[in-house]
């Protein structure tokens, strides 16, 4: 099990017992196609009683099934994750992560440009030297 999949783990974990609405929204969802849970099984690849599962709570599916989930009900990852209004303990947790992630960017984008810099550069000492020799 890699870092991503229990992160993934964590995140579903806390928002299934969060609001406890993860089975409601599947059940919801599978519903408004009118489809049954076998349907909805099959769409995802896994066994009707693991969609009667989660329905009830009794298990989480993973995020990338849970991705599935959404593409197949035709609704957004949000509409299974997101109660609309995130936990006074996530908020600082997740601003920290978003500046992180910021800056990051930053870094990224000043050092790809530096590297095209360079690339030119390169490019250009490659064309003088082919038609210099």
């Amino acid at each position: 099990m890699t870092i991503r999949d229990l992160t993934d783990r964590r995140i579903l974990g806390l928002v299934a017992k969060k609001d406890g609405r993860l089975g409601e929204r599947i059940r919801a969802a599978r519903a408004e196609r009118g489809w049954k849970q076998k349907h909805l099984a099959a769409e995802v690849s896994v066994e009707p009683i693991t969609v009667s599962r989660w329905e009830r709570g009794a298990t989480t599916p993973d995020l990338e099934v849970l991705r599935l989930v959404a593409g197949a009900t035709g609704k957004p990852l949000s509409f299974f994750v997101d109660d609309g209004a995130p936990s006074a303990q996530a908020s600082p947790a997740l601003a920290d992560a978003a500046t992180r992630i910021e800056a990051a960017a930053g870094r990224i984008a000043e050092e790809s440009e530096r590297l095209a810099v360079l690339l030119s550069e390169l490019v250009e000492e490659l064309r003088a030297a082919r038609s210099g020799s």
